[in-house]
Formats: C-alpha cells, sequence, structure tokens
C-alpha cells in the first residue's frame, strides 16, 4: 500500500499532465511524449485511462514521440453531451488531434475494446494511419462467440448502478485508505495514485457504466470493420487466463493484414499487459518494433 493513500484519492490533486483541447463543446485530455515520426497513439482498454499506460509511454518516448489521451468523461477528460459509438470515438480522437496540432502519420496501439476504437480510425482515415498494434484486443464477434461475456457485462451494469452513489458518500476513497486495490496495483506510484483518485469519484463510473452500456452496438458496428491490406500489423496476445477459444480469435485477427506478426506474451495476462511492468516491456519492445519496420520500409513475418 502506498503512502498518502488519503490524499491521493483526491482527483483534484493531480493536475493533467499534459494540455487540455477543445474538440467541440468539451474539452479532452492529451498527453504527448518524445519526438520524431511515426507518432504512436495508444488507446486504452474498456474503462480505461491515459495512466494505464505508465509503463509503456515512457519506453516508446525514448524512439518516437507518443501520445496518451482520455475518451470523453474519462479521468481529466471532460464528459460529451452525445452518446458514445464507435464511429463517434474515433473521429472525436481526430478532432483532438488535428486540433492539438498533432499530425501524422500515426501507429495506433488498441488495448482489449481499444482496438475497435484504432481500427474505425484506420476506416476513417487511412491515409493517416502507418501501422497498427493490437494488444490482446477485443473481436467483433467476441459477445456472440463468448455469449458468457455479454452476461457478464450486463450483470456487472446491473450491479454498479449502486456505485456513483456509493462514491459520492465516500465509499470508494474508503475502499482505497483501507488497503484495498485493483488489478492497477502494479503501476507506478504517481500513476497508481492517479488512478485510485478517479477511481474514487462517481464521475468515473458514470464514464465506464456508459461505455459499457454501448459496448454491444460498438460491437455490432465493428462487424463492418475490413481487411488491412499490407498494412503493417502486430497483434500482441496474452499467454494466460484466457478464455478458451480466445487464441483462436487472435490469430484471426492477426490475418486482417498481409503484412502481419503475431506474438504471445507467456505468463501475460490480459490487463497485466499494461500494468505489469515485465509484461508492458515486452509489449513496449514490440510497439518499437513496428516503429523501427515503419521508418526502414521493412516487413513484418506473419506468426502464429
Amino acid at each position: 500500500m502506498y503512502q498518502a493513500l488519503g490524499e491521493a484519492n483526491d482527483a483534484r490533486a493531480y493536475p493533467p499532465p499534459g494540455a487540455m483541447v477543445d474538440v467541440g463543446g468539451h474539452k479532452l485530455h492529451l498527453h504527448c511524449t518524445g519526438e520524431n515520426s511515426p507518432t504512436v497513439i495508444l488507446e486504452t482498454l474498456s474503462g480505461g485511462m491515459s495512466p494505464y499506460w505508465a509503463w509503456v509511454q515512457p519506453e516508446i518516448a525514448k524512439t518516437t514521440r507518443v501520445c496518451v489521451y482520455d475518451r470523453a468523461g474519462r479521468a481529466w477528460s471532460e464528459a460529451s453531451q452525445q452518446p458514445q459509438t464507435l464511429e463517434g470515438t474515433a473521429r472525436e480522437l481526430r478532432t483532438l488531434l488535428t486540433n492539438a496540432n498533432i499530425a501524422g502519420p500515426f501507429v495506433l496501439v488498441g488495448h482489449s475494446i481499444g482496438d475497435l476504437y484504432v481500427r474505425e480510425f484506420q476506416a476513417l482515415y487511412p491515409d493517416e494511419v502507418a501501422g497498427i498494434v493490437l494488444v490482446d484486443a477485443s473481436h467483433p464477434e467476441q459477445l456472440e462467440r463468448f455469449p458468457a461475456l455479454a452476461a457478464g457485462n450486463q450483470e456487472y451494469l446491473n450491479l454498479s448502478a449502486i456505485f456513483p452513489p456509493l462514491a459520492r458518500l465516500g465509499i470508494a476513497r474508503l475502499f482505497f485508505d483501507m488497503g484495498g486495490e485493483f488489478d492497477f496495483q502494479d503501476l507506478p506510484r504517481q500513476e497508481h495514485a492517479e488512478v485510485a483518485a478517479f477511481f474514487s469519484t462517481p464521475r468515473y463510473f458514470e464514464s465506464q457504466r456508459a461505455e459499457m452500456a454501448a459496448a454491444t452496438q460498438i460491437f455490432n458496428d465493428a462487424r463492418k470493420l475490413g481487411v488491412l491490406g499490407d498494412l503493417p500489423l502486430i497483434v500482441i496476445t496474452a499467454g494466460s487466463n484466457t478464455l478458451p477459444g480466445w487464441k483462436e480469435l487472435q490469430i484471426d485477427l492477426a490475418t486482417l493484414s498481409t503484412n502481419s506478426l503475431h506474438r504471445t506474451i507467456d505468463g501475460a495476462a490480459h490487463a497485466s499487459l499494461a500494468f505489469n511492468s515485465n509484461d508492458a516491456q515486452q509489449v513496449s519492445a514490440l510497439i518499437t518494433q513496428m516503429v523501427e519496420a515503419i521508418r526502414k520500409g521493412q516487413r513484418l513475418t506473419q506468426e502464429e
């Protein structure tokens, strides 16, 4: 348990580490580090926020410019009055980058459901995308192939309706003050404190629940996404705690491009690919490999 948890759970104690950028009616948080091209854009998993990339972003910044951001209503970003959709999220990311004067070409990295957003971005703006990295990525058909996932989402939505009022009463803060942890416990101290602070607010749970409520339609819309031709693609798969059939979905994603590489990180779980320093280091190395291949005009090697 890190020190000063009581202070850490007040989100106001943590100013945004990057810029707040107007995207039309509300502002999104964007934090870019490093230099050179292509620019790597990190899109987090469902319910995630920019500090989740604390182990990855500094490693990528050693090689090239890398940006993290918070989707509307998450962490430092302001909420949008529009419902969350697959296309809307991708277009809003494009507006954010444009208004912040962040130009492509981009390497888009999507973790879990983040892969659907980056694939939609590529479909809308193909000339701006130089490569894609999918990190234990969602498959558009996974809710259909794994009904238990859809049922689990609905159960969580039913249960979590009480979370925002509990957060208003300070129960979430008390949870952390008493040493409670979630799966982000291995993040660096600063980012752990930031995430714990946001987890303690009703606003976080409202945003998380809105994304989960939209998930069925997001996955349905993702079915229209096509193949990637020979666009450089790296698929990274967790090697442990996976559902039966998950590997086959990951192999299917690797076939989206004729210029792809598929790597499984042994011992890594779905969330640990970002939260665990050792697993995240391997993810960072593969993203860097993508950047270098693009710079040199080299092809990737397809592997299962």
